[in-house]
């Protein structure tokens, strides 16, 4: 009885497609396959006048800024990725300064091979929704050139009629700044997990080893 209640059942293929977005781009630091023309390429820029900087980098920053919320912070981030390579006792302007981390600097389409492999949960915050509505957050892998993944997330609401509901998407992709073997305080973090209640068995174990208060 059971067996046939099962093949009974049907899945009903939802409208909602989730295609990739090759103008979703992030920033990646560019740097040349021969090292020697490092300094070659900041001398070129040391060497540009005043007017002829201002005006390359106002150019930089109207074509950049649209596609990034904070671009001039990613090329002073790419300009620290090249200091060793700057001239001694060098001084650099602030328009030398964005100009030379725009020169090692790129952009990489996260979407653009292919966006795929979803997956789905419920969010944690489920309040101020309607009787039957759910609210959930999706990740997908995303794939660009050279099959580079990425995860990326969606959210929305599912409604009681099983509509799904997407929330808009941002329209800039960004990548954190890196801080390689950092060391965090335990306390901070514990009275954070007990403001917001996400606080269980696991958060609760303490680490068999030293840790600063």
């Amino acid at each position: 009885m059971q067996a046939k209640k099962h093949q009974r059942l049907k899945v009903k293929r939802k409208p909602n497609k989730i295609v990739r977005d090759t103008s979703r781009v992030i920033t990646r630091l560019h740097l040349p396959d021969e090292k020697y023309r490092i300094p070659k390429i900041i001398q070129r820029i040391m060497s540009l006048s005043e007017t002829a900087a201002k005006k390359l980098i106002a150019q930089i920053m109207v074509g950049f800024s649209g596609r990034h919320e904070d671009i001039g912070h990613i090329f002073e981030r790419h300009l620290n990725e090249v200091k060793d390579y700057l001239p001694r006792d060098a001084k650099l302007s602030d328009v030398q300064r964005a100009l030379i981390g725009a020169y090692f600097t790129k952009e990489y389409s996260i979407e653009s091979a292919a966006l795929f492999n979803p997956s789905i949960v419920p969010h944690p915050d489920q309040s101020h929704l309607k009787k039957g509505s759910l609210r959930f957050i999706m990740s997908l892998r995303a794939t660009g050139e050279g099959h580079i993944s990425a995860i990326v997330f969606r959210s929305g609401v599912l409604n009681r009629h099983n509509t799904c509901l997407f929330d808009p998407i941002s329209d800039f992709v960004e990548t954190p700044d890196l801080q390689l073997d950092p060391v965090y305080k335990r306390n901070p973090f514990q009275r954070k997990l007990n403001d917001m209640g996400a606080v269980n068995q696991i958060t609760a174990q303490r680490p068999k080893y030293p840790q600063p208060c």
